[in-house]
């Protein structure tokens, strides 16, 4: 039993390591070159708290530029600029818009080249580049926070655990009772992790409580209800076992419960690697 507990705390701490790293937003170095000028930025993802994002690129060598920043609302095409301003030698910037948190900007550039002709005269060469999306988020309680980090943990573990269990029950038909344990806690955490404060979360980051469907098309609320859905019908094809009834019957045999559990889990980790939105 303690191996198998050990065992578990380390595939769920590597699993939960890989998951973060996986599913963490993090900024990307982006480049622009021409007339022997290279333009860097390293994009900008969120603004947290109150203020405004400042969007920074990095001019080799330190010449001047003529660029601007483009921004919009999503979905939204009329665009608005800001200008860059040389804050050091080769390092323009510009600030965009202070929103409320839970709002959006898309933020782009407009870079010119004027080019002078050997016979006279000029021309002047706009490019637009891609969007960047940005996300205004709130600050996030450390102690909801912690909670929330250690009861999703919590349920990681026990999927873990559950996937030990059902596969020992696919192959020497035991453990079902400690299987079905498993199944127990897994939707407990997922539950309070998920739920009150996970709209604690919302609430404090975005401002709304819940946006998964019907509600919404949050990432993270929406992999968070499904998880929870698979464990609901885990419980429910096994309930007289999962709540400990002295009568009546599961609506599956061992085998389709082990294989369920198996299906359940290996979905849940999948939906733990897809990228969140807090």
């Amino acid at each position: 039993m303690r191996k198998r507990v050990l065992f578990g705390i380390l595939i769920t701490l590597v699993i939960f390591v890989v998951a973060r790293r996986i599913s963490m937003n993090q900024p990307s170095e982006v480049e622009w070159t021409g007339d022997g000028v290279k333009i860097t930025h390293m994009t900008v993802f969120e603004q947290v708290g109150p203020g405004q994002p400042e969007i920074i690129v990095q001019v080799e060598p330190p010449v001047e530029i003529d660029a601007a920043v483009l921004y919009r609302v999503p979905g939204v095409e009329v665009v608005d600029t800001v200008g860059l301003t040389e804050i050091s030698n080769g390092v323009w910037s510009a600030r965009l818009p202070a929103k409320e948190k839970g709002d959006r900007l898309e933020y782009g550039f407009r870079l010119s080249r004027t080019t002078f002709h050997e016979q006279g005269g000029s021309s002047t060469l706009t490019d637009e580049t891609g969007y960047y999306l940005i996300k205004y988020k709130g600050e996030v309680s450390v102690t909801v926070l912690v909670l929330h980090i250690l009861c999703m943990f919590t349920a990681f573990f026990f999927i873990v655990e559950a996937i030990i269990g059902a596969s020992m029950m696919l192959v020497s038909r035991e453990d079902r009772e400690f299987t079905v344990a498993q199944t127990r806690w897994v939707l407990l955490f997922t539950f309070l992790g998920g739920v009150p404060l996970g709209f604690a979360l919302n609430w404090q980051r975005f401002g709304v409580l819940w946006e998964a469907f019907p509600f919404g098309t949050d990432v993270t609320d929406n992999k968070t209800q499904l998880i929870i859905i698979f464990w609901i019908i885990i419980a429910a094809i096994s309930w007289k076992s999962f709540a400990c009834r002295r009568t009546g019957r599961d609506a599956v045999g061992p085998g389709a419960f082990a294989t369920a559990v198996i299906l359940a889990s290996v979905l849940s980790l999948f939906l733990y690697l897809v990228p969140h939105s807090l």
